[in-house]
Protein backbone atom coordinates (compact mmCIF):
# COMPACT_ATOMS: atom_id res chain seq x y z
CA UNK A 1 0.00 0.00 0.00
CA UNK A 2 1.35 3.31 -1.18
CA UNK A 3 0.41 5.61 1.70
CA UNK A 4 1.86 8.99 -0.29
CA UNK A 5 -0.58 8.23 -3.08
CA UNK A 6 -3.48 6.91 -0.49
CA UNK A 7 -3.06 10.61 1.47
CA UNK A 8 -3.26 12.74 -1.85
CA UNK A 9 -6.31 10.37 -2.86
CA UNK A 10 -8.04 11.11 -0.01
CA UNK A 11 -7.12 14.88 -0.54
CA UNK A 12 -8.16 14.84 -3.76
CA UNK A 13 -11.54 14.36 -2.57
CA UNK A 14 -11.87 17.36 -0.23
CA UNK A 15 -9.93 19.46 -3.41
CA UNK A 16 -12.49 18.11 -6.24
CA UNK A 17 -15.38 18.96 -4.21
CA UNK A 18 -13.99 22.71 -3.57
CA UNK A 19 -12.94 23.28 -6.49
CA UNK A 20 -16.40 22.23 -8.17
CA UNK A 21 -18.03 23.97 -5.69
CA UNK A 22 -16.36 27.06 -7.45
CA UNK A 23 -16.14 26.26 -10.37
CA UNK A 24 -20.26 26.26 -10.59
CA UNK A 25 -19.94 29.82 -9.97
CA UNK A 26 -16.92 30.95 -12.29
CA UNK A 27 -18.92 31.62 -15.04
CA UNK A 28 -21.10 34.21 -13.78
CA UNK A 29 -18.05 35.98 -11.09
CA UNK A 30 -16.03 36.64 -14.56
CA UNK A 31 -19.27 38.25 -16.32
CA UNK A 32 -19.46 35.77 -18.67
CA UNK A 33 -15.58 36.01 -19.76
CA UNK A 34 -14.21 33.00 -22.07
CA UNK A 35 -12.43 31.33 -19.33
CA UNK A 36 -15.54 31.59 -17.48
CA UNK A 37 -16.86 29.92 -20.33
CA UNK A 38 -14.52 27.35 -20.63
CA UNK A 39 -14.14 25.91 -17.06
CA UNK A 40 -16.91 27.48 -15.58
CA UNK A 41 -20.61 25.98 -15.54
CA UNK A 42 -22.80 28.39 -18.22
CA UNK A 43 -25.98 26.38 -16.78
CA UNK A 44 -27.86 24.12 -14.73
CA UNK A 45 -27.07 21.40 -16.42
CA UNK A 46 -26.24 17.53 -15.65
CA UNK A 47 -23.28 18.59 -18.28
CA UNK A 48 -21.88 21.50 -16.66
CA UNK A 49 -22.02 19.93 -13.15
CA UNK A 50 -19.87 16.86 -14.55
CA UNK A 51 -17.71 19.51 -16.16
CA UNK A 52 -16.85 20.81 -13.55
CA UNK A 53 -16.29 17.70 -11.89
CA UNK A 54 -13.77 16.82 -14.62
CA UNK A 55 -11.72 19.61 -14.99
CA UNK A 56 -11.06 19.53 -10.66
CA UNK A 57 -10.68 16.25 -11.24
CA UNK A 58 -7.90 16.59 -13.94
CA UNK A 59 -6.09 19.06 -12.02
CA UNK A 60 -5.68 17.30 -9.03
CA UNK A 61 -4.45 14.75 -11.05
CA UNK A 62 -1.76 16.77 -12.44
CA UNK A 63 -1.05 18.14 -9.12
CA UNK A 64 -0.72 14.40 -8.14
CA UNK A 65 1.81 13.64 -10.54
CA UNK A 66 4.30 16.92 -9.58
CA UNK A 67 3.42 15.66 -5.77
CA UNK A 68 4.77 12.10 -7.03
CA UNK A 69 7.37 12.42 -9.59
CA UNK A 70 7.35 8.97 -10.70
CA UNK A 71 5.51 6.48 -12.24
CA UNK A 72 4.07 9.13 -14.42
CA UNK A 73 3.15 6.74 -17.26
CA UNK A 74 0.91 4.28 -14.50
CA UNK A 75 -0.28 7.62 -12.93
CA UNK A 76 -1.90 9.28 -16.34
CA UNK A 77 -3.67 5.64 -17.57
CA UNK A 78 -4.98 5.63 -14.48
CA UNK A 79 -6.07 8.91 -13.84
CA UNK A 80 -7.79 8.84 -17.55
CA UNK A 81 -9.52 5.44 -16.68
CA UNK A 82 -10.75 6.93 -13.71
CA UNK A 83 -11.79 10.38 -15.71
CA UNK A 84 -14.01 8.71 -17.83
CA UNK A 85 -15.29 6.61 -15.05
CA UNK A 86 -15.96 9.50 -13.08
CA UNK A 87 -17.68 11.19 -16.19
CA UNK A 88 -20.11 7.87 -17.46
CA UNK A 89 -21.05 7.32 -14.04
CA UNK A 90 -22.25 10.88 -13.02
CA UNK A 91 -23.63 11.48 -16.47
CA UNK A 92 -25.24 7.47 -16.11
CA UNK A 93 -26.63 8.42 -12.41
CA UNK A 94 -28.45 11.93 -13.12
CA UNK A 95 -30.13 10.40 -16.91
CA UNK A 96 -31.51 7.37 -14.68
CA UNK A 97 -32.65 9.43 -12.01
CA UNK A 98 -34.40 11.46 -14.81
CA UNK A 99 -36.15 8.37 -16.12
CA UNK A 100 -37.48 7.59 -13.04
CA UNK A 101 -38.80 11.02 -12.49
CA UNK A 102 -36.73 12.05 -9.54
CA UNK A 103 -38.00 15.09 -8.21
CA UNK A 104 -35.06 16.85 -6.04
CA UNK A 105 -32.91 16.75 -8.79
CA UNK A 106 -29.98 19.17 -6.62
CA UNK A 107 -29.92 16.83 -3.39
CA UNK A 108 -29.81 13.87 -6.15
CA UNK A 109 -26.79 15.54 -8.29
CA UNK A 110 -24.57 16.12 -5.33
CA UNK A 111 -25.36 12.58 -3.96
CA UNK A 112 -24.07 11.39 -7.78
CA UNK A 113 -21.13 13.74 -7.92
CA UNK A 114 -19.78 12.42 -4.13
CA UNK A 115 -20.33 8.87 -5.32
CA UNK A 116 -18.70 9.64 -9.09
CA UNK A 117 -15.66 11.52 -7.27
CA UNK A 118 -15.57 8.98 -4.93
CA UNK A 119 -15.17 5.92 -7.24
CA UNK A 120 -12.93 7.54 -9.80
CA UNK A 121 -10.48 7.93 -6.97
CA UNK A 122 -10.89 4.58 -6.06
CA UNK A 123 -10.58 3.24 -9.46
CA UNK A 124 -7.35 5.35 -9.90
CA UNK A 125 -5.64 4.25 -6.83
CA UNK A 126 -6.24 0.76 -7.44
CA UNK A 127 -5.11 0.97 -11.20
CA UNK A 128 -1.71 2.53 -9.93
CA UNK A 129 -1.03 -0.16 -6.87
CA UNK A 130 -2.03 -3.15 -8.62
CA UNK A 131 0.30 -5.42 -10.47
CA UNK A 132 -0.92 -4.76 -13.96
CA UNK A 133 1.23 -3.21 -16.37
CA UNK A 134 -0.83 -0.28 -16.88
CA UNK A 135 1.43 1.89 -18.22
CA UNK A 136 1.99 -0.28 -22.06
CA UNK A 137 -1.43 1.63 -22.42
CA UNK A 138 0.04 5.53 -22.04
CA UNK A 139 -0.25 6.17 -25.76
CA UNK A 140 -3.96 5.37 -26.16
CA UNK A 141 -4.96 6.97 -22.91
CA UNK A 142 -3.30 10.12 -23.90
CA UNK A 143 -5.38 9.73 -27.18
CA UNK A 144 -8.81 9.52 -24.77
CA UNK A 145 -7.68 12.30 -22.73
CA UNK A 146 -7.38 14.41 -25.53
CA UNK A 147 -10.64 13.08 -27.06
CA UNK A 148 -12.19 13.69 -23.98
CA UNK A 149 -11.14 17.44 -23.76
CA UNK A 150 -11.88 17.91 -26.90
CA UNK A 151 -15.65 17.27 -26.08
CA UNK A 152 -15.51 19.14 -22.80
CA UNK A 153 -14.46 21.70 -24.69
CA UNK A 154 -17.06 21.26 -27.45
CA UNK A 155 -20.44 20.61 -25.89
CA UNK A 156 -20.81 23.64 -23.96
CA UNK A 157 -21.24 25.98 -27.00
CA UNK A 158 -23.09 22.79 -29.45
CA UNK A 159 -24.59 21.13 -26.59
CA UNK A 160 -26.65 17.51 -27.63
CA UNK A 161 -30.68 18.45 -27.50
CA UNK A 162 -31.53 16.27 -24.63
CA UNK A 163 -32.18 16.23 -20.59
CA UNK A 164 -28.32 15.85 -19.68
CA UNK A 165 -27.61 18.88 -21.57
CA UNK A 166 -30.87 21.11 -20.60
CA UNK A 167 -30.76 23.80 -18.17
CA UNK A 168 -33.50 22.77 -15.20
CA UNK A 169 -34.43 26.64 -14.47
CA UNK A 170 -35.14 27.39 -18.26
CA UNK A 171 -35.70 24.59 -20.28
CA UNK A 172 -32.46 26.29 -22.84
CA UNK A 173 -29.50 24.08 -23.68
CA UNK A 174 -26.24 25.64 -23.80
CA UNK A 175 -24.90 29.37 -23.42
CA UNK A 176 -28.05 31.28 -21.67
CA UNK A 177 -28.51 34.65 -23.47
CA UNK A 178 -27.22 37.07 -20.95
CA UNK A 179 -30.77 39.54 -20.74
CA UNK A 180 -32.88 36.85 -20.09
CA UNK A 181 -36.01 37.56 -18.01
CA UNK A 182 -36.22 34.35 -15.54
CA UNK A 183 -39.52 36.08 -14.42
CA UNK A 184 -40.73 35.11 -17.42
CA UNK A 185 -39.37 31.75 -17.86
CA UNK A 186 -40.99 31.23 -14.21
CA UNK A 187 -44.42 32.40 -15.36
CA UNK A 188 -44.13 30.24 -18.20
CA UNK A 189 -43.61 27.24 -16.26
CA UNK A 190 -46.83 28.18 -13.87
CA UNK A 191 -49.03 28.12 -16.38
CA UNK A 192 -48.27 25.72 -19.57
CA UNK A 193 -48.67 23.57 -16.94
Amino acid sequence: MDKKLLKLELAGLLFCAACSAFMRSVYTLSGGSLPGLLFGAVNDSCWECCKTLLFSYLLWAVIEVMCLGRRVHRIAVAKTAALYALGVLYLGLCALYHGLDGKNTQAAELAFAAVSVTLAFALSYALTVSPLKVERLFAPSLFLLFLLWSLYFSLTPFPVRNYLFMDRATGMYGILPRNLDYGAVALDTIFVR
